[in-house]
């Protein structure tokens, strides 16, 4: 959790991603969340969490080669590569994915391939596509007997529990609007897709700020300040729907949420 050494790997991992792995095409970020009872399932067990991926993958790869079809592409093949992250903006506990996917698919040519660029899918697409997604997802968990989840078993699943069902307290701050719905955005019954950020082949400075955002840590320093009653503020990335900004923690109240939030020990955040 140190916040100097996730920079640091965050900065490895994107140069290298854009340097010597991502080829110059067009990309396309595709964000997952999960409702708080598949949360708290994937917290407990970091091999269903990679099998969700899997599961949330292949149905990306799948449209993509259906799109491709339809522009008359045949074989085409697609890739990502995804970031688990086990945190908000809020330091609350919430496994999600963000996967940058080729806006397009690689088709086979003698001696090599050749990339196709694909439109942007729509939004029907992409609300067909997180419905798929939500019953496979569920579907395995329920194969898996994951669902319904059982409670506690020691003391940091006890402050993930406690991270996810806080209510937490909040101090008004530079209060804006809550920020407009996006487009390529779709919610379905606590499952969330978001699609609608996208960076064009040239942008190689672009796409390596995007894969350390992937990367990064979940503490920022620069968002902590001490109030006059000796709490301890942080600084979300985004307001609250009501225009609140800031969590107000005590010192050991700050050490359990962020104690909460650490990694699966040998759990790879960083997928190809």
């Amino acid at each position: 959790m140190c916040p100097s050494c996730n920079a640091k790997r965050a900065q490895v991992t994107a140069a290298h991603l854009v340097e010597r792995v991502l080829p110059h095409v067009p990309y396309r970020q595709w964000t997952l969340s999960f409702p708080h009872r598949v949360r708290w399932v994937l917290l407990k067990d970091a091999g269903l969490l990679s099998d969700v991926l899997t599961v949330f993958l292949r149905a990306v790869f799948a449209l993509q080669r259906r799109r491709a079809r339809r522009q008359g592409i045949r074989r085409g093949q697609a890739g990502a590569v995804s970031f688990i992250q086990f945190f908000g903006s809020a330091l609350q506990v919430t496994p999600h994915f963000h996967s940058l996917v080729p806006d397009g698919v690689f088709v086979p040519r003698e001696g090599g391939v050749r990339f196709e660029a694909l439109p942007p899918p729509t939004q029907g697409e992409v609300e067909q596509l997180l419905r798929v997604v939500r019953h496979r997802v569920l579907r395995l968990l329920e194969k898996r007997g994951a669902l319904p989840a059982q409670g506690p078993e020691d003391a940091l699943q006890a402050y993930q529990a406690h991270s996810q069902q806080q209510r937490l307290r909040w101090t008004e701050v530079d209060v804006r609007p809550p920020p407009r719905k996006q487009p390529r955005c779709a919610l379905l019954e606590g499952f969330s897709l978001h699609a609608n950020t996208h960076l064009h082949a040239n942008d190689r400075q672009g796409l390596e700020r995007l894969c350390r955002y992937g990367a990064r840590g979940a503490l920022a320093l620069e968002r902590l300040s001490r109030m006059e009653d000796g709490r301890i503020a942080y600084r979300m990335k985004r307001p609250l729907p009501d225009g609140t900004t800031h969590l107000l923690f005590t010192g050991l109240e700050l050490l359990r949420r962020v104690a909460s939030l650490v990694p699966p020990p040998r759990a790879n955040l960083t997928r190809l």
